[in-house]
């Protein structure tokens, strides 16, 4: 038994990272769940769908750090990843890439997809605007950019530059 006591060992610590994991997964498919909804209609989405004792209160706790062992069943994962909008068909082979600046809720980004394209970045300011953006449109972090505030991005935000210039 002691022999195989460095294996025991070495598993139990893969079997901890792969749950901390999971559970960093979980908590980032809740975080961008939220960026569309408000936590009262998670909470009544994940309890209608698991019967679990989901609350806005518990939503909020396990955002926010102070709930550290919560965890998602496949049901409620599910779920949250059917409230996302999925992929435009051709996104794997789009025909160009866009940007959509003053981006509103996604009508240029309509037809540009509509013809092939694939967005890379969009910038919109109202919060309203963003949440009906992200519902409406499939926005994968590692191809695509969700910036707030078009100065960020250009010159005009810089004091040293003037307006010309910018």
């Amino acid at each position: 038994m002691k022999e195989l006591q460095p294996v025991i060992n070495e598993l139990i610590a893969q079997s901890r990272d792969a749950e901390k994991y999971k559970q960093e997964e979980e908590l980032c498919l809740l975080k961008k769940v939220l960026e569309i909804y408000d936590q009262k209609v998670v909470a009544e989405v994940l309890r209608a769908v698991s019967g679990s004792d989901w609350t806005r209160e518990t939503i909020n706790r396990w955002v926010n750090g102070k709930l550290t062992n919560k965890r998602l069943v496949e049901v409620e994962i599910k779920m949250l990843k059917s409230l996302l909008p999925s992929p435009p068909a051709h996104y794997d082979q789009s025909r160009f890439r866009f940007v959509d600046l003053f981006a509103g809720i996604g009508g240029i980004r309509s037809g540009f997809e509509d013809i092939g394209g694939k967005c890379v970045f969009t910038s919109e300011w109202n919060d309203y605007a963003v949440r009906t953006y992200k519902a409406n449109w499939y926005c994968d972090e590692n191809d695509h950019i969700f910036n707030s505030d078009i100065r960020d991005v250009t010159l005009s935000n810089q004091e040293d530059i003037t307006e010309e210039q910018a």
